[in-house]
């Protein structure tokens, strides 16, 4: 990930935005039309805290961070748009956590990060916690809200 500001590439910022905001938005799209009007339902797509504007203190990470910005983004905006035909439906965006896998190898020891099963386990806790309100939720694995 993009440090500094000269480590920008035009080529690498729009494949994050493909991967994590139009991609997303697609799903939205065609999903959302399943969604019936009278039933409790969920949808769901997996975040970051690093989309979160307002959690920025650290900077870096250019590209990710502003698509995953841009997914929340859309995510809302969605739920908006769905909750007046749809009400029973829940958006949430979740941050699963620090998950061992290829990625977070390469910043933090597999002991402190969470086994993917766990991660899991732990979003569906959460998400079975959220009630319909007209918006999308931000939250993180253990349920706790994460500002936009």
């Amino acid at each position: 990930p993009e440090k500094r500001l000269q480590a920008i590439n035009a080529k690498q910022l729009l494949r994050q935005f493909e991967v994590n905001a139009v991609g997303p938005a697609l799903l939205i799209k065609h999903f959302s039309p399943l969604l019936v009007s009278h039933e409790a339902a969920c949808y769901a797509t997996l975040s970051a805290r690093v989309g979160s504007i307002e959690d920025n203190h650290k900077g870096g990470w250019y590209g990710y961070r502003a698509a995953k910005a841009a997914r929340n983004m859309l995510l809302q905006t969605a739920a908006i748009e769905v909750f007046r035909q749809k009400p029973l439906t829940v958006f949430a965006a979740l941050q699963p956590g620090t998950v061992q896998s290829s990625l977070s190898a390469k910043f933090v020891a597999a002991e402190d990060a969470m086994t993917p099963e766990d991660s899991v386990s732990q979003m569906m806790h959460a998400l079975q916690s959220l009630k319909p309100t007209g918006r999308a939720q931000f939250v993180d694995y253990a349920g706790c809200t994460i500002p936009w």
